[in-house]
């Protein structure tokens, strides 16, 4: 019976060892198995940290440029309220400038058809050519880009008494 036992006990060691030797390689195979997790799940985390700093970087690109539209519209929108004052500005003078020339035009048709024939003879009269010559000059440096011209610039006035001599 002893005997019985101590094969027994024997073949339980034996068993006992192939388990452990299992459970070791078995724990082996988990470590391993863990360790390759590991480091798939440290690159996919520096993956994502990389791909963090370039959404970061590209949020930071189209923050800029978020920033640069709005001025770019709040620049177009000054320059739209401007425009529409100008507009209004400009079709108020039309608007003055058509009156005037409504009203100059019936002063002349009044004066080509007056009664008194002195008047009616002056305005039907044509203008001599030196003095249309002289308002068409006075017409074109009139004009605000005409200003500067070298034939619109006066020349500067002397401010010397004439001489008796001159007299």
């Amino acid at each position: 019976m002893w005997n019985k036992l101590i094969n027994a006990t024997g073949t339980l060691h034996l068993y006992f060892i192939v388990a452990l030797i299992t459970v070791i390689v078995l724990l082996g195979l988990s470590l391993t198995a863990v360790k390759s997790d590991l480091a798939l799940k440290s690159s996919q985390l520096e993956t994502a940290a990389v791909n963090q700093r370039t959404l970061q970087a590209d949020l930071t690109v189209v923050t800029d440029e978020l920033q640069a539209q709005a001025i770019e519209r709040d620049r177009l929108a000054r320059d739209y309220a401007f425009t529409l004052a100008l507009n209004e500005q400009t079709a108020k003078a039309k608007d003055a400038i058509e009156r005037q020339l409504v009203d100059q035009r019936q002063v002349i048709k009044n004066l080509r058809t007056s009664a008194n024939e002195q008047t009616r003879s002056w305005a039907n009269t044509a203008v001599p050519d030196d003095v249309q010559r002289l308002l068409k000059h006075a017409t074109y440096c009139a004009h605000r880009s005409h200003q500067q011209d070298s034939i619109c610039v006066t020349a500067p006035i002397t401010h010397q008494p004439v001489s008796a001599r001159r007299m």
